[in-house]
């Protein structure tokens, strides 16, 4: 019974009514907390105007290694039926093109190409909170893993 899990009797009520996923798009058992392959530092990212929060996010997410260590087994992309613009895809070829281009610095074009698609209220060249990108880039990526 799920509600014996928890103490609090709201989180367990909560529990309950909560749905069980449709799918789990990576078994936990396969999730490697260390990175699989030696990594060297990567390129940095150029400020194209107001970017910094989005530099700082993709930088956190480029360097978490269980999130990298899938990002560059390209697994997401080989099976992805996404028609138009996929957050996942993108997040892929951006840390393989960072990870891959040690010693330089890359402009992140394809990301900010395409903040609207991952916050609606993002614009190009505004000053943006990154913890609210932060948020929106990873709902965003986990509703492109549970929709293909």
């Amino acid at each position: 019974m799920v509600s014996s899990l928890f103490k609090c009797p709201f989180l367990a009520v909560l529990a309950e009514e909560m749905a069980l996923p449709q799918r789990i798009p990576i078994v936990p058992a396969t999730i490697c907390m260390e990175w699989q392959q030696r990594q060297g530092p990567g390129a940095g990212l150029h400020n194209l105007g107001n970017t910094c929060f989005l530099n700082s996010v993709l930088q956190c997410l480029t360097y978490t290694p269980p999130l990298a260590n899938y990002l560059l087994s390209r697994e997401h992309s080989q099976s992805c039926r996404w028609q138009g613009f996929c957050v996942m895809c993108s997040m892929e070829k951006h840390v393989h093109k960072v990870l891959h281009s040690s010693g330089s610095a890359i402009e992140p074009w394809a990301i900010i190409s395409v903040l609207r698609r991952i916050g609606e209220h993002f614009e190009p060249g505004m000053r943006e909170d990154a913890h609210e990108f932060l948020r929106c880039t990873v709902d965003a990526m986990q509703r492109d893993c549970l929709s293909k």
